[in-house]
């Protein structure tokens, strides 16, 4: 299993359901958890029929701010227990293993409720004793090296956070790769990078899923970066039953309208529903053939963007 964790900053943004898309795509999580979606239930139900989900769950933003869901398969198991503004919670049943806790968190932004989240991440511990996984976004930070540039934060911040992380008997899953996640005014000398999303557990969680493996991926819509957690890293890999998927990419080859209308009168078989079987093969075998690189590509421009998030940052501290 695979979650996928974002604080997206709305997904009115065309470029958001853009990099949704891509992220689905390339690291197929069973759930992904979205923050500041700053729009309503309808919106998110309409897009999770585009990105595939069996399910999805909403809490409404209020005003102009906020918003939270969450999308699950239903292979998954999962069944939520639990909401609010800051968060939601839910209980995913393994066969294996037994239940547990995921929450996903969305700590108060503003710097007056900072104590407010601290005391409601220590609720949160106490509604229930099963293993606990807690991922998102807490705008806080556990250490002064999770902050990069400008002012340092100060370390009553620091400190209360760190307390109520121990209070509710955490532990900080280590991130690989990049250390990270949001960031501002890159490339200037005004540039500041934090730590502000990240996934903690209890004892039992991490002693259930030693293997569990956290990275910090790139996108190029939001000023947070997505958390990518997988539970058992050896099951992360392509599904078998793999979809047919329309690709927009194949709409500007000049060749693509003549391929179709080609196969379409020429498949010997009189059915609709034949005929677009059909053709989704001869269009997923024309796109294997002609297309390959295009992936790859994409992928390319990923990788640059994570080697240049390495060096962008100005060298001395602000």
């Amino acid at each position: 299993m695979s979650i996928i964790s974002w604080n997206c900053r709305g997904l009115g943004n065309p470029n958001a359901v853009l990099n949704l898309k891509f992220l689905i795509r390339k690291y197929k999580p069973d759930i992904l958890i979205l923050y500041e979606t700053l729009v309503h239930s309808n919106k998110t139900e309409e897009l999770r029929y585009v990105l595939g989900f069996d399910s999805c769950f909403t809490v409404d933003r209020e005003g102009r701010g906020g918003g939270l869901a969450v999308f699950w398969h239903k292979q998954s198991n999962c069944s939520i227990s639990n909401f609010s503004q800051n968060h939601i919670d839910m209980e995913v049943v393994d066969a294996r293993r037994g239940t547990w806790r995921l929450t996903g968190f969305y700590g108060y932004p503003g710097g007056s409720r900072r104590r407010d989240s601290w005391n409601f991440l220590r609720h949160l511990s106490h509604v229930s004793n099963i293993p606990w996984c807690i991922i998102g976004d807490f705008n806080d930070i556990l250490s002064s090296d999770e902050k990069k540039g400008r002012v340092d934060r100060p370390n009553w911040l620091i400190n209360g956070f760190r307390d109520a992380v121990l209070d509710s008997g955490l532990i900080d899953i280590h991130m690989e790769g990049y250390q990270f996640t949001w960031f501002k005014s890159l490339g200037t000398d005004r540039a500041v990078e934090e730590k502000l999303d990240r996934a903690m557990s209890s004892e039992e969680w991490c002693q259930s899923f030693r293997d569990a493996r956290l990275e910090c991926l790139t996108v190029t819509s939001s000023d947070h970066y997505p958390l990518w957690l997988v539970r058992d890293p050896v099951r992360i890999y392509p599904r078998s039953d793999r979809k047919f998927m329309f690709e927009n990419a194949w709409l500007v080859d000049s060749e693509f309208d003549s391929i179709v209308r080609s196969c379409w009168q020429n498949t010997g078989v009189d059915g609709v529903v034949q005929k677009l079987d059909m053709c989704a093969a001869t269009m997923s075998q024309w796109s294997k053939d002609n297309f390959q690189n295009l992936r790859r590509e994409i992928d390319k421009c990923h990788k640059r963007l994570e080697r240049a998030r390495e060096i962008i940052f100005p060298s001395s501290k602000r």
